[in-house]
């Protein structure tokens, strides 16, 4: 049962979310699903295990999973809400675009995930090449592992968190 069908107003969480996003209408800020709680449980994980973990354990099978799970479902999320703040400032600039999330876009950069994902497990060039852009931002290495592909279905998450995000945006 949700808050508006128990009788009170929405809780604290919601409140916080709602005031980081800002406005209402046109002038709320496209991010509503890199604020959902799983998705920051997940940018958590990541940082923890990432910056944590295996800093003080080193890589291990269980450290290269948690980052595997955590960024498969936190990543379609958040690319959603970068193209959604492009998207925002393109439309304060005069573009006709929908800056606020669709289907379309979460279901792009939940397959588009899937497949870099795929890519840089199975190819040691795409790996390479993935290793190289996200070093812009933090040294980073990718261990070529198929097994690694198990943690596919955690996209699902990624799914769920636009669903939940997409209910919002309507109600």
């Amino acid at each position: 049962m949700s808050a508006a069908d128990n009788g009170s107003g929405p809780g604290y969480y919601e409140r916080l979310r709602r005031a980081l996003r800002g406005g209402a209408g046109a002038d709320v800020l496209p991010i509503g699903e890199a604020l959902h709680p799983a998705t920051l449980l997940a940018i958590g994980v990541l940082v923890v295990n990432d910056w944590v973990l295996k800093a003080r354990f080193g890589p291990s099978f269980v450290t290269g999973k948690l980052s595997d799970l955590a960024g498969l479902a936190a990543a379609p999320v958040v690319l959603t809400a970068l193209i959604g703040l492009v998207l925002l400032a393109a439309n304060k600039l005069g573009a006709r675009v929908r800056p606020a999330l669709t289907r379309r876009r979460l279901a792009l950069a939940i397959a588009a995930t899937g497949l870099v994902f795929a890519a840089i497990k199975l190819s040691g060039r795409a790996a390479g090449w993935f290793t190289d852009a996200l070093g812009v931002i933090r040294p980073a290495t990718v261990h070529l592992d198929r097994t690694d592909l198990a943690c596919l279905p955690m996209l699902a998450v990624a799914y769920w968190i636009g669903r939940d995000e997409l209910r919002r945006l309507r109600g």
